[in-house]
C-alpha cells in the first residue's frame, strides 16, 4: 500500500461493530487507533511468540501504548513478541524480542463485570487459575519436564 492509513467505510464499520470485520484489524499506539486490512499483509503466525510478562513490563506497554490509562488489578499477563522485528529505540522489548501486545488477566472491582454478560457464570479465582496454569507457551514445551 502507499502508506496511506486504511480506514473501513461507514458501511464496513457498521459490519465490524456487529462482529464481521472483514479483514480489517483494530490496532493501537500510543493511545491512538488505526485500521489495517488483510491486503497489507495480513497476520502471519509464525513470526510471533506468546510468552509469559511481569507486572511492570505489561503496565509499561498498556498504560503508553493502549487506551487504558489505568492499571486493572492483574492476575496473569502475557506479551505477544515480533521475533523477526529489529527493535527500534523506542520498542519494549523481552527476552530481545519487541513486544507487540499484551493480554492482562485480571479481577474486576464488581463482580457484575462478570455475571451480566453471563449470568450463569460464578466468578473464581480458581477458574482464571486452572485456565492460565494449562498454558505453556511454544518455547516452554519445547523443553522437557519431568512428570
Amino acid at each position: 500500500m502507499s502508506g496511506m492509513p486504511v480506514v473501513p467505510s461507514a458501511g464496513e464499520l457498521r459490519k465490524i461493530v456487529a462482529g464481521d470485520p472483514r479483514g480489517y484489524a483494530q490496532r493501537w499506539s500510543f493511545g491512538v487507533p488505526s485500521w489495517r486490512h488483510a491486503s497489507e499483509g495480513g497476520f502471519r503466525r509464525a513470526r510471533y511468540e506468546v510468552v509469559r510478562i511481569d507486572e511492570p513490563t505489561a503496565r509499561h506497554y498498556v498504560t503508553s501504548q493502549h487506551y487504558l490509562s489505568g492499571w486493572p488489578a492483574s492476575i496473569h499477563r502475557f506479551g505477544m513478541l515480533d521475533t523477526e522485528a529489529v527493535p527500534g529505540p523506542d520498542d519494549q522489548t523481552v527476552q530481545g524480542h519487541v513486544l507487540v501486545g499484551v493480554v492482562v488477566l485480571a479481577s474486576p472491582m464488581n463482580e457484575r463485570v462478570l455475571t451480566v454478560p453471563f449470568p450463569q457464570l460464578v466468578p473464581s479465582a480458581h477458574a482464571l487459575n486452572a485456565l492460565t496454569h494449562s498454558y505453556r507457551s511454544p518455547m516452554e514445551r519445547s523443553v522437557s519436564r519431568p512428570c
